[in-house]
């Protein structure tokens, strides 16, 4: 043991533990003094794959490294042990294995490095197994042959409970290819899952899944020696993992865990168990030839296969429309692809011929399924075409209701699209069923989106309808009330667009009958209708408040120039003129009073304040230049209310004119009048006169 970088090899490459500097190193790294408190991390892979470089730059540890310049061979020998020095907290062991599919041991020689990945598989809560990228989907060179062996050992030897202390198994991908990493990761578990199927458990595992036992994490690295600062950058991300705190962290620090004073004991007695064990030292040699031959009996069926004119002439017919006998034709070319792999690999060892089989049927069902798909969609664009023709017929020949006819033809093209592609499409063998039932989905997706797109058409045509007759009877009863200015204007109008409203909704619901418009939509409906009628009746009054001025000197005229019989007023000496003034001002002020607040909608008594606010200018003998405070005394409430900023109680919303505007109207108005009254008494002394 070195003692400096505390390196220690605790198995040596003839298979002894080293136990008493075991012991001796757990104390002095205060494993033993941790509780729970720490982590073991081991890693696994091929011979000079870089796992003691990787460790050593992940954690700061010692373990000795190849050198290029002396060749490929053979560095780690035996079980390796160290404390991270770059990882505290928590405490973190590393371990370093002997490297698999090493020369030195030779091909059939493989019990040590399945005994020392079943120990690191046993014993570290974390296990990285060290990939080359480019090895990904394939058999022996992935080390599948390996990981399947130890994944069945170990639940025979140390019957883990599942769901409870889960190992992490990081898988490395090094010297990363063009190749996604999502895609490779998809390609390894699919992988990950056929091994753990394949594998024989113990019955009381029979229902569980890989996953209950092993948490899958990935990582990705590039080439150390062709890239070797990104390869350091990508070693600093992946060993934030390592920390509590890191993004995506690996710690799992569980209670169920041993104590770091039992750690050196459990650790030789994992190893006694599995160095006991004969089931270890499988032969290797018979397998791997199968794997590698099935996997070329594999290929070469696939090769054939793709380049056989009767598969390149069916998959682009199929790209370009709708082929009929398009799953008998593939049925047999699958069949006869299958029987030639039968035929060629037959004499090859059963479990592997058998797995390459499934795999090989797999690939192919991949290969059915997308050209499936593109039938799924040919048929998808001719049954919704024939939807579309048919519901419009029925629409122009009013043969039924709108819905009826939405829901008969939406019904048969679902059942032409279920059956038609069970009949002429299923390929024996493939399971397309999901395919079938996306498409399935999709097709009555675009059906119910074209329904709904001519119902909502058809709503917006019977719409503009039914606005456009509220609109005409309303735009010239307004304009006539709004002429008129009546005392009881906003009632008048209030009813007038009730009673156009309900007419407008009456054409809404003959027009869209059978058209399955529910009750919401019907008060949306009519809501919207009520909208657009409200704000009809609002511009028109705006555009009359904007001409409140000429509005009011009419209305001051008319009462002040007109007797109560409407005629011409004859003045006399007798005419109280400055009553009949008043009383013009006050209808005047009334007249604005009816123009400045909207009152569609409750103001709660805001109304009130506004006539009586502008009633009381008409009261002021001297409402413009007049300023005495005994006159704004009399008149505190109402000059109050004139001064704000808007009209109390009254919504900003339902102000067509504000007091400001108010009082300059006035101002105005009563300018242009004081002078029509004043010219009365001339009047008056020109008739005497002319009496006399």
């Amino acid at each position: 043991m070195t003692t400096d970088q505390q390196v220690l090899q605790v198995v040596s490459g003839d298979g002894e533990f080293n136990e008493a500097d075991v012991r001796h190193f757990v104390s002095a790294a205060h494993i033993d003094t941790a509780g729970v408190d720490y982590q073991t991390i081991a890693i696994t892979g091929p011979q000079s794959s870089g796992k003691s470089t990787l460790m050593n730059a992940l954690f700061g540890t010692g373990f000795t490294e190849m050198d290029a310049m002396k060749g490929r061979n053979q560095t780690t020998k035996g079980i390796w042990f160290a404390k991270s020095t770059k990882i505290t907290e928590p405490v973190t062991m590393v371990m370093d294995l002997e490297g698999s599919d090493g020369r030195e041991r030779g091909e059939d020689d493989t019990s040590f490095e399945r005994q020392s990945s079943l120990f690191a598989l046993a014993v570290a809560d974390i296990l990285l197994v060290n990939m080359w990228a480019k090895d990904i989907g394939r058999e022996a060179g992935s080390g599948k042959p390996l990981l399947k062996t130890i994944f069945q050992v170990n639940l025979k030897l140390f019957t883990p409970a599942p769901n409870r202390r889960r190992t992490v198994l990081l898988f490395v991908f090094r010297d990363m290819t063009k190749t996604p990493l999502q895609q490779l990761k998809a390609t390894w578990e699919e992988d990950l899952q056929r091994m753990w199927q394949s594998i024989t458990k113990p019955p009381d595992y029979d229902a569980y899944s890989f996953s209950d036992f092993f948490e899958v994490q990935y990582a990705a690295l590039h080439n150390f020696e062709d890239r070797e600062e990104d390869f350091r950058a990508d070693v600093v991300t992946l060993r934030r993992r390592f920390t509590a705190e890191g993004d995506n962290s690996l710690v799992r620090i569980s209670q169920d865990a041993l104590p770091g004073d039992a750690f050196a004991l459990s650790l030789n007695k994992v190893w006694e168990v599995i160095k006991s064990q004969k089931d270890l030292n499988l032969p290797a040699h018979k397998v791997m030839v199968a794997n590698i031959r099935c996997g070329e009996i594999l290929n070469d069926q696939l090769r054939a296969l793709q380049d056989d004119q009767a598969w390149t002439s069916l998959t682009q017919a199929a790209q370009q429309h709708l082929v009929p006998d398009f799953g008998s034709q593939a049925s047999n070319l699958l069949e006869s692809c299958l029987t030639g792999y039968e035929q060629e690999a037959r004499y090859f060892e059963a479990g592997v011929r058998q797995s390459k089989q499934q795999e090989l049927h797999s690939k192919l069902a991949y290969m059915v399924r997308e050209v499936f798909q593109q039938q799924l969609g040919h048929v998808h664009k001719k049954l919704l075409q024939a939807f579309k023709g048919d519901l419009g017929g029925s629409i122009m020949d009013k043969t039924q209701p709108f819905a009826e006819a939405a829901d008969t033809w939406s019904s048969q093209a679902k059942q032409e699209f279920t059956q038609g592609t069970r009949d002429h499409l299923t390929v024996n063998g493939v399971d397309c069923e999901d395919l079938i039932q996306e498409g399935l989905q999709s097709l009555m997706q675009e059906v119910n989106a074209w329904v709904e797109h001519l119902r909502q058409d058809k709503i917006k045509e019977i719409m503009t309808a039914a606005e456009q007759a509220m609109q005409s009877q309303l735009a010239g009863p307004t304009i006539a009330l709004l002429d008129d200015m009546p005392a009881d204007l906003w009632t008048r109008l209030s009813n007038r667009l009730s009673s156009s409203t309900a007419a407008a909704a009456q054409v809404l619901t003959e027009g869209l009958e059978g058209y399955s418009v529910s009750e919401h939509e019907r008060l949306q409906q009519r809501e919207e209708l009520q909208q657009t009628g409200r704000h009809r009746v609002e511009s028109l009054v705006q555009q009359a408040a904007d001409t409140a001025l000429s509005r009011m000197k009419d209305r001051f005229n008319d009462v002040f120039a007109r007797d109560e019989q409407h005629m011409p007023r004859n003045w006399s000496p007798s005419a109280n003129i400055p009553a009949i003034a008043q009383q013009a001002r006050q209808s005047a002020a009334r007249l604005l009073a009816l123009l400045a607040v909207i009152r569609l909608h409750s103001v709660k008594g805001g109304e009130d304040k506004v006539e009586r606010a502008l009633l009381s200018l008409a009261a002021d003998r001297r409402p413009v230049q007049g300023s005495g405070e005994d006159n704004r005394a009399s008149h505190s409430a109402e000059w109050d209310t004139l001064a704000a900023p808007q009209w109390p109680g009254v919504p900003e919303k339902a102000m067509l004119l504000s007091p400001s505007r108010c009082r300059a109207l006035w101002r105005q108005f009563t300018s242009d009048t004081n002078f029509m009254v004043q010219q009365v008494p001339f009047c008056c002394i020109s008739c005497c006169f002319g009496v006399l």
